[in-house]
């Protein structure tokens, strides 16, 4: 199971080409996750801890978890960083174009709020960046580990189990 005492933010952003001529928008939007997601690995001072992008049919859907919600709106906002400047020309010349669509949602969560277990595969996700606990039993339900992580203190261990 992963742990993490501090709260951190969940970022999900997405592009989904709607019609054919957006295939070539959508492709560049790829190569520009893909670079930004690089560039976040290789500067972890800025509050990235993990993150991932995947394709659905024509859904790219990038995965980042963040240290707090001001890390990632710092990040957001730094007009020095490679994201900008494709994010402004996107928006001067697609962004009224509705062949291709983004969307993002950002969730802020703490300890209690959530949970991560990997069976058979190495931490995956905010796994990756949190700590990892060995837990042997399978008794118990995502609402009970959940229940108890809540009423642990802060860096607590885990219940023996």
């Amino acid at each position: 199971m992963a742990r993490r005492a501090e709260p951190f933010a969940l970022f999900l952003f997405g592009m989904r080409w709607n019609r054919l001529r957006g295939l070539p928008r959508w492709l560049w939007g790829l190569r520009v996750l893909r670079r930004v997601i690089a560039d976040l690995e290789a500067h972890p001072e800025r509050g990235f801890l993990a993150g991932h992008v995947y394709r659905s049919g024509r859904t790219l859907v990038a995965v980042q978890y963040w240290t707090s919600f001001e890390a990632l709106d710092a990040w957001a906002r730094d007009h020095a960083l490679p994201h900008r400047q494709p994010w402004q020309t996107y928006l001067r010349e697609a962004l009224h174009d509705p062949a291709v669509g983004l969307w993002h949602e950002t969730y802020l969560a703490g300890p209690g709020a959530w949970e991560g277990v990997y069976l058979n595969m190495p931490p995956w996700g905010l796994g990756e960046r949190a700590d990892v606990v060995e837990r042997r039993s399978t008794k118990g339900s995502a609402r009970e580990r959940l229940r108890e992580q809540r009423k642990r203190p802060a860096g607590g261990p885990p219940p023996a189990g």
